[in-house]
């Protein structure tokens, strides 16, 4: 056999759970060639993987790098996934994705994504299936799924505004989904927190989520509630926690639409929030005891990146441009935000600024709100919505108390050893402002503090989870295995050093144990560095 590449002595972790086993593996036209335990073999070139584990590239199947794909220098930017180990994403998350898109509503569309895009980019296809042989076209440093947006079809078919659709309106979402998913994407994603997505009631998601059924996708959600009181539920302290009816609500819809469901990011936002854990794990159990297709997903850190609109309520959202500046609406935003930090247990030293989005704010970018409050000799609240204001609601922050925090992360752990659970980075990564630490070392942090540390699960079961079950449930096929005939995504690290190095203050760290990085077979990533030039992703369509 002749053999491009043979990776020596290496202790093969191949993603499907099973224990670990010493072999040799070898590379053929970018592919698995042999898995072999017995007679050595040769190759025209010959990593030697001693001490080290051999697993299926990692997949982030929670990623919005598909807004940075598009740029002729994307591989830059983009590089730290890489560096962790990533081969493959999935983009197009949280009812956001590029593409179906039309030029004369090339604006819109620009509005709801900003915080997601590293810059402007013309829309050079309009479906689905053109934006992927566009992709293509301009070679791609990682391997790419993606989901069609709710955000993008309601834009498409509405504009911006807020209301239910009318018939006609819903017929035309129908439609460019089913296109969409018939053009090769995986699935229907949502995001029921931000608009326009905040604005979808239950009946216009069934309808859609019908039409993903028959045709075969996931449906992927970030649902309306994440903490035990919000403001998308009223009355506001009676009843069920917010983000236990949110679940309730998603696994219901799942339910009716005969859909495959996975449950986006599942964190718990809040001091006061942390104690519902168990109460939302228990009930997303029950629902896969019952038959439904359900699973869900969580990054290994207790902040995470998000819009800086993330705490406004759906009333102050509809028309936000003119109610930011509205005294009347102001006054009203202040009392319902004062009375949810309160309820939760946020403050606003938890909400750190990433990006400004505007010139005349970075000099604020990596602090948290408090001393932003401080530097700019405003309250508090006033300075975050002088933010808000200026950014036109589009600068970027990254909140703490998800799931815990460093002194205190029972909900986090639970999430994570959960047997349902995927690992992803939920990552916005672009060159500006300050970075979400997810963006280098969620991988090796799983794999280090998370597995080797702590003990929460085997290696193997590691990385099962961020390879073979993100992969069966999002129906990318080809990923996620080491077996004959495979493409060669692969990644070769040291479980007995292998970290996450980031810390506040240092949120740009780079990982350690990482040793080399392939992708179609081609070495993409060697101790800690990018090899130049080397475009080997593939779209992978449904």
């Amino acid at each position: 056999m002749d053999l491009d590449l043979v990776i020596k002595n290496g202790a093969i972790v191949d993603g499907t759970g099973r224990p670990r086993f010493r072999a040799d593996l070898a590379v053929a036209g970018g592919r698995i060639a042999a898995v072999s335990a017995g007679a050595p073999l040769s190759g025209r070139a010959v990593i030697d993987a001693t001490g080290l584990a051999v697993a299926p590239g990692f997949l982030d199947t929670h990623s919005h790098a598909d807004w940075i794909l598009p740029l002729a220098e994307h591989e830059r930017i983009l590089a730290p996934l890489v560096l962790q180990g990533i081969t493959t994403i999935v983009g197009g998350n949280c009812g956001f994705s590029p593409a179906p898109a039309r030029h004369d509503a090339a604006a819109a569309l620009d509005e709801i994504s900003e915080s997601l895009r590293d810059r402007a980019f013309p829309y050079a296809w309009q479906s689905f299936a053109e934006f992927l042989a566009s992709l293509e076209r301009g070679g791609l440093l990682l391997n790419l799924g993606c989901l069609v947006g709710h955000g993008a079809l309601r834009t498409l078919a509405m504009g911006e505004r807020s209301g239910p659709p009318t018939p006609e309106e819903l017929e035309t979402m129908r439609r460019l989904a089913r296109e969409a998913l018939r053009d090769g994407a995986l699935g229907f994603s949502a995001g029921l927190a931000y608009a326009p997505g905040v604005f979808a009631k239950n009946d216009e998601l069934l309808a859609l989520l019908e039409t993903v059924a028959a045709e075969g996708g996931v449906f992927t959600v970030h649902g309306r509630a994440y903490s035990w009181v919000s403001p998308f539920y009223q009355p506001m302290f009676l009843g069920a926690a917010h983000n236990l009816r949110s679940t309730r609500e998603l696994l219901d819809l799942a339910k009716q639409a005969g859909v495959r469901l996975q449950l986006s990011h599942l964190i718990f936002v809040g001091r006061r929030t942390w104690r519902t854990h168990r109460a939302v794990l228990r009930e997303v159990e029950r629902a896969a005891e019952s038959g439904l297709d359900v699973g869900f997903d969580a990054f290994p850190y207790t902040v995470g990146n998000t819009t800086i609109k993330v705490v406004f309520p759906e009333w102050f959202l509809d028309g936000f441009l003119e109610k930011v500046n509205d005294p009347t609406a102001l006054r009203r935003l202040k009392r319902e935000i004062n009375l949810l930090q309160w309820a939760l247990g946020i403050e606003y030293r938890d909400l750190r600024l990433l990006w400004a989005c505007v010139p005349e704010l970075a000099h604020l970018e990596g602090l948290d709100f408090a001393a932003i409050a401080e530097r700019l000799g405003l309250p508090p609240f006033a300075a975050y919505m002088h933010v808000a204001r200026l950014s036109q609601g589009k600068a970027r922050i990254l909140l703490d108390t998800y799931s815990g925090d460093p002194t205190h992360e029972a909900p986090l752990r639970a999430a994570l050893a959960h047997p349902l659970c995927a690992f992803i980075t939920d990552t916005i990564l672009t060159s500006k402002g300050a970075h979400n630490p997810a963006s280098f070392g969620t991988y090796p942090r799983i794999l280090g503090r998370y597995c080797r540390d702590l003990g929460l699960f085997p290696l193997e079961e590691a990385v099962r989870r961020m390879t073979a079950l993100p992969a069966a449930r999002l129906g990318l096929e080809g990923v996620g295995r080491i077996a004959e005939g495979l493409s060669a995504d692969l990644v070769l690290f040291d479980p007995e050093t292998v970290a996450d190095n980031t810390a506040p203050g240092r949120s740009d760290a780079p990982p350690s144990g990482i040793k080399a990085v392939l992708i179609g077979g081609e070495v993409v990533a060697r101790d800690g560095q990018m090899v130049p030039g080397v475009r080997k992703g593939r779209v992978l369509r449904k």
